[in-house]
C-alpha cells in the first residue's frame, strides 16, 4: 500500500535484480501499492496475481497488469477531457475542495464523473491511471510554486500520448480489491512477494497523497473510516509495538503457507530489524539467501530481500 523518482526506480531496479535470481512462473503480490514491478514482471512472461486493499493501487493494476493490450483511444479521451474545467452547481466529491485548490477540484470531479461513462473497463483503468498521475504532478507543487502548474486537461494528454505499452503476455493475470489475508488464502502461485505495510497502517496513509488518490478513486472520503476499521487486528493496523507487529506477520504468513516460495521485502528503518523479520519466517520456512543494498542515503534505511524457499 505504496510519484517515481530516481530513488523509486533504484529500489524498483533492485527487486528485479533479486526476482531475475529465482525460477518462477506465477507471483502473488498482496500488498502491490504502484504497479511497476508487476508490469515488468508481465513483460517477462510471468503471471501476475496482484492485489491491493485500495482501490486506487487495483484501478492502476488492472490497467496496467490484468489489461491484456487494451488503450485509451483519441475519442475516449476527448470524453474524459469534455467540460472538464466547466464548474457545476456543487463537487459530486466534495471532500476534493479541502485537499487542492478549487480550480483542480473541478478539474477532478468533473474527470472521475466522464470516466464513469466509458463503456470499456479497461478503457475506465487506463484513464484512472492518466488521471492519478496527474494528481502526482498536482501534489509535486507547493504553494510557492502552483503558479508554475500546467493546465491539467495538458498534462493528462501529455501522459495519455507517453502511456506505457501494455501487452497481453499469454497469461492469465489478476487484479484484485481484497483484504490481503483473503486474497492469499486464495493464491495459487509458485512465489509470494510481499512487501509489508508499515506499522503507522492505513490510518498514516489517509493523510497523503495515498488518501486523495482512493478519495479520489472511491468518489467520496466516507469510505476510509470502515476500511480502517476493518484492518484491525491485521497488517494495516496502526501498531504500537514490534512484538504486536511480528505477530501480524506471523499471522499472515500462516495463511501463505501453501505457496512454495516467498520472496519478502523489508526496510530496516529502526522499528523492525531484517533479523526480527527473519525470525519470524524462520517459524515457517528455511532462510535460503538474504540480498542486501543500502539505501540509507534515500530511504533512511537498508532494504532487505529475505528469500525463502
Amino acid at each position: 500500500m505504496s510519484i517515481t523518482t530516481s530513488s523509486n526506480r533504484r529500489w524498483l531496479g533492485f527487486e528485479l535484480s533479486v526476482l531475475r535470481r529465482l525460477k518462477f512462473s506465477s507471483i502473488a503480490i498482496p500488498f502491490a501499492g504502484l504497479p511497476d514491478l508487476e508490469w515488468y514482471l508481465k513483460f517477462w512472461g510471468k503471471q501476475v496475481l496482484t492485489n491491493d486493499i485500495c482501490q486506487w493501487a487495483w484501478w492502476m493494476s488492472r490497467a496496467l497488469v490484468e489489461n491484456q493490450g487494451e488503450m485509451l483511444t483519441g475519442e475516449d479521451v476527448s470524453l474524459v477531457l469534455s467540460e472538464a474545467y466547466v464548474p457545476r452547481r456543487r463537487l459530486h466529491n466534495p471532500a476534493l475542495i479541502h485537499m487542492m485548490s478549487e480550480i483542480d477540484a473541478i478539474w477532478f470531479d468533473n474527470v472521475w464523473l466522464n470516466i464513469q461513462q466509458l463503456p470499456n473497463e479497461y478503457h475506465r483503468a487506463m484513464a484512472m491511471t492518466h488521471a492519478l498521475r496527474v494528481g502526482d504532478y498536482v501534489f509535486s507543487f507547493g504553494p510557492e510554486t502552483a503558479e508554475l502548474k500546467r493546465p491539467l486537461t495538458e498534462v493528462f494528454t501529455n501522459l495519455w500520448r507517453r502511456q506505457r505499452d501494455v501487452l497481453n503476455n499469454g497469461q492469465t493475470n489478476y487484479s484484485i480489491n481484497r483484504e490481503a489475508h483473503e486474497f492469499i488464502r486464495g493464491a495459487r502461485t509458485d512465489l509470494m512477494f510481499a512487501r509489508f505495510p508499515r506499522p503507522e497502517g492505513l490510518a498514516a496513509l489517509r493523510r497523503g497523497i495515498a488518501g486523495w488518490r482512493e478519495s479520489w478513486v472511491r468518489g467520496t472520503a466516507d469510505d476510509w473510516e470502515p476500511l480502517i476499521t476493518n484492518q484491525r487486528g491485521k497488517l494495516g493496523d496502526d501498531v504500537m509495538s514490534k512484538e504486536h507487529y511480528l505477530q501480524l506477520i506471523s499471522n499472515f504468513l500462516t495463511r501463505a503457507k501453501h505457496i512454495p516460495k516467498w520472496a519478502i521485502a523489508h526496510t530496516e528503518d529502526g522499528f523492525i530489524s531484517a533479523a526480527e523479520v527473519g525470525n519470524v519466517i524462520k517459524q515457517f520456512r528455511r532462510i535460503d539467501v538474504i540480498y542486501n543494498k543500502d539505501f540509507s542515503h534515500v530511504v533512511g534505511g537498508r532494504n532487505t530481500f529475505v528469500i525463502v524457499a
